[in-house]
């Protein structure tokens, strides 16, 4: 069997080195830019290079986290310089999001391999494939694929696949969340995402609260665990098992690393059906070391996330959003302000633990002393915390166990087995000669007297340089030849071992290193994108017919942007034909997830999707790139191309990378201020001043939550069944009494959650115009039929007629064009 690689999280150097001692294969982690753990103690450049080393010196891989959206000034001012040290020192591989940075790279780090991050939202080989001439070795799937879709994907690239096995889970399709930038400023993007999910929210439908009063936590997924599904992910085709954790503590680190290292080791070494009897065999040491995964962390318990469900209410932690703990007894007696604990586990001195009722902790305490299961443990308690008889008790740090995991992980670091020969002849030269896997090194030392009285022994010669506590190295045999009469002074023999155990490391270490390669000054690009005309489109984004109606009435409108599941799709046709008619230019806007399913349904609908009456696409993803671009290949049709937003053309670079592919039509991304977009000035065709905007696209579907009925399993058609089809209107209220819309897309099976207050950039037509876009776009999403000509006619009289009536929109967001992100 193949080999699978152990990807362990580093968020400091400490968890590092407890991700190697515990037998990891290679290590991802931060340096101080453009990570997306910003509040990581991500390392310095000094340490970042010791790490990159330290890593190499224990034949480990290391990869440095890029996977932000880069900034045009930051990208070319900032990027060659940060990445250049650890390129020479030998950095296996950088994670990447943004294209921009991908296509930087590969032209100045050219053998530098590329990891797609799972932040490009890759749900498809065909995504991938898009970026292969970039570099890109590995990628690292979406979080909310299913084994199915793996193993398809195996089956069609020679790409490495790398997919997260333990861990947070995000809400939303990573690389598609906008929710904590828009309402706090701090964006996901940009690594320094605040976790809203994590926030209390009610659901409302048409304004009635749906949401149970201890389940308000509708957007904060369960920890992933799949210990139990390893050999399934092997069969699927995964190479790398990814753990999720850089915010957490080394012995987190430590702990989760061993136990993936562990049953994968043991499934490659038996094999399916002698690991299936192995599990039967040891349940009790599989529910141990499952318990020490959930002391140490674990939100309501574990899911096994995406590979086997669809989505579902069971994947999400509704009643907490961290540390959930384990459950360790109940108050069985109350007396006064003291609370009688029945302990079903052992619990330990300095173990954390909390007394909860259904929804809140209500006092939380650290133990003393130990104790058995089955014994009795008493708590004085303050009164107002309102305990009870039959209330849950449960462990929150299980102090035992993280001592225990950083006296094994921690407190020493690995020995590497080395091989030598000392070499002890009087008169000549003193050699010590090491070997550690293929490298080796010779150092010699000064010339060996004679021995005046007592010669020196093998023995003591052996034991005097088989002292390597305070290194790396261990020695698993070291021969000594020397002659009968020769002494060498125990300082002579240190400094001997100290230069040889140095010589070594610097030769481990220097077999990575790139000492051939010379520093470049990157060249900047020039915007040469758009040429601005001074005739300033409008294109309208619709959702449905009414709207469609109301764009359609405008002459001052250019193009309608038509929403593919405004209608059913043997629908479509006629509001295209209803565009063209009024003289409008006619584009299809795919879905924001463009999964297997939704490939072959759209493959199945082809005709309908490149009729003459579309001149375009709007294309959210690289799947939709590579199936609109292949079809209309395949048909010798030719329709204008036209990225979204989603797609983040955040620099010049970026800008760069869709020009080679074929695409001159950009959106301006939504997280660029004014000076920013300006800086970018002619980029972009298209800039959207008004609408609502996605502030997540998640797999889960909010209504099926709430509904609390069975979990989706995956079907054979793209048409998942949903718990309610009628349409209501559903929101999100957050604890601020804001009002989150929600849409559903069920053909697809994913939920949009659209920010409180609409975007509209209707007072800032100057500043819009000083950017060169051809295009401005508006979004109408929920609007009826007369908001949307209300609306329609306030910009075009702004826009196109230079009126100064800003009054129009009354609850509405600039979004970050006045503000922008860190």
């Amino acid at each position: 069997m193949r080999n699978i690689e152990i990807l362990a999280p580093a968020g400091s150097y400490e968890s590092l080195v407890a991700a190697i001692n515990a037998s990891c294969d290679a290590v991802y982690i931060g340096g101080t830019q453009f990570g997306a753990r910003a509040y990581a103690d991500n390392l310095e450049a000094e340490n970042m290079l010791q790490a990159i080393d330290y890593v190499h010196i224990h034949d480990k891989k290391i990869y440095l986290t890029v996977n932000t959206l880069l900034k045009n000034s930051e990208l070319e001012n900032k990027l060659y310089e940060y990445i250049y040290p650890y390129y020479k020192q030998g950095l296996d591989a950088v994670i990447v999001q943004d294209v921009g940075v991908m296509r930087f790279l590969h032209e100045y780090f050219p053998d530098l391999p590329i990891h797609a991050s799972t932040q490009m939202t890759l749900t498809m080989a065909e995504g991938a494939e898009v970026l292969k001439k970039m570099g890109i070795t590995r990628m690292v799937t979406s979080r909310e694929l299913g084994l199915k879709e793996i193993q398809n994907i195996r089956e069609h690239t020679d790409l490495e696949i790398e997919s997260f096995v333990h861990g947070a889970l995000c809400y939303c399709y990573s690389g598609q969340c906008l929710m904590s930038s828009m309402i706090g400023g701090r964006s996901g993007n940009r690594g320094k995402c605040a976790q809203p999910c994590r926030m209390p929210y009610q659901f409302t439908e048409n304004g009635k609260n749906l949401s149970g009063a201890d389940e308000k936590y509708l957007l904060s997924p369960k920890d992933i665990c799949t210990i139990d599904m390893i050999p399934e992910l092997i069969e699927a085709g995964i190479d790398s098992f990814k753990i999720e954790g850089r915010m957490k503590r080394p012995e987190y680190t430590a702990g989760v690393t061993a136990a993936y290292r562990k049953y994968t080791d043991k499934y490659l070494e038996l094999g399916k059906e002698k690991y299936k009897s192995y599990l039967t065999n040891h349940k009790s040491e599989i529910e141990k070391d499952m318990i020490d995964l959930q002391d140490l962390y674990n939100r309501g318990g574990f899911t096994g996330g995406y590979y086997a469900k669809r989505n579902g209410r069971s994947m999400i932690s509704l009643k907490r959003p961290n540390h959930s703990g384990v459950f360790i007894g109940k108050i069985a007696d109350l007396k006064g302000n003291k609370a009688t604990i029945l302990l079903s586990e052992d619990v330990n001195a300095q173990d954390v633990v909390e007394i909860r009722n259904s929804s809140e902790n209500l006092y939380e305490f650290t133990v003393k002393t130990d104790y058995k299961k089955g014994s009795r443990l008493e708590t004085n308690f303050n009164k107002a915390s309102n305990i009870k008889p039959g209330n849950v008790v449960y462990r929150t740090k299980n102090n035992k166990l993280l001592t225990e995991f950083a006296k094994e992980y921690l407190s020493d670091e690995k020995k590497i087995p080395i091989f030598g020969e000392l070499i002890v002849f009087a008169g000549k030269t003193l050699i010590l000669k090491l070997q550690c896997r293929d490298t080796s090194v010779q150092v010699e030392g000064e010339l060996v007297e004679e021995a005046n009285n007592q010669p020196m022994t093998e023995e003591k010669l052996r034991k005097q340089i088989q002292k390597t506590n305070d290194t790396l190295f261990l020695f698993q045999n070291l021969s000594v030849t020397q002659s009968g009469n020769a002494f060498v002074p125990v300082q002579k023999l240190n400094e001997l071992r100290r230069t040889g155990l140095a010589e070594l490391s610097f030769a481990l270490a220097a077999k990575y290193q790139r000492n051939d390669f010379y520093k470049q000054k990157p060249v900047q690009l020039r915007n040469e994108t758009n040429q601005f005309n001074g005739q300033l489109g409008i294109s309208v984004a619709v959702s449905n017919r009414e709207q469609l109606m109301a764009a359609c009435e405008r002459k001052e409108v250019t193009s309608v942007y038509l929403e593919s599941d405004a209608v059913p799709i043997q629908n479509l046709l006629e509001l295209t034909e209803i565009i063209c008619e009024n003289g409008k230019k006619c584009y299809v806007i795919l879905p924001h997830i463009f999964r297997a399913a939704t490939y072959e349904y759209f493959l199945q609908n082809k005709t309908i999707l490149t009729d003459n009456t579309i001149n375009g696409y709007i294309l959210r993803n690289f799947e939709e790139y590579y199936y609109i671009t292949k079809e209309l290949k395949d048909l010798n049709k030719y329709k204008e191309l036209i990225m979204d937003y989603t797609l983040y053309v955040m620099n010049l670079q970026a800008a760069q990378f869709w020009k080679e592919m074929g695409i001159n039509k950009l959106t301006a991304p939504l997280e660029l201020n004014y000076n920013e977009l300006k800086e970018m000035s002619g980029t972009y065709y298209d800039i959207i001043v008004y609408g609502s905007i996605p502030l997540m696209v998640s797999a889960q579907c909010l209504a099926k939550t709430i509904s609390g009925g069975s979990d989706n399993n995956y079907v054979k058609t793209s048409e998942v069944p949903c718990c309610k089809k009628e349409f209501s209107s559903m929101e999100l209220v957050d604890r601020y009494k804001e009002k989150l819309p929600v849409k559903r897309h069920c053909r697809e099976c994913y939920n949009t959650i659209y920010n409180s207050k609409r975007l509209s950039l209707l007072s800032n037509e100057d500043e819009v115009k000083e950017l060169k876009t051809r295009n401005i776009r508006l979004n109408f999403t929920f609007e009826s039929y007369e908001e949307t000509k209300k609306i329609l006619r306030a910009f075009i009289d702004v826009y196109q007629y230079s009126s100064r009536d800003f009054g129009e929109i009354k609850e509405f967001t600039r979004g970050h064009f006045k503000r922008g992100v860190e």
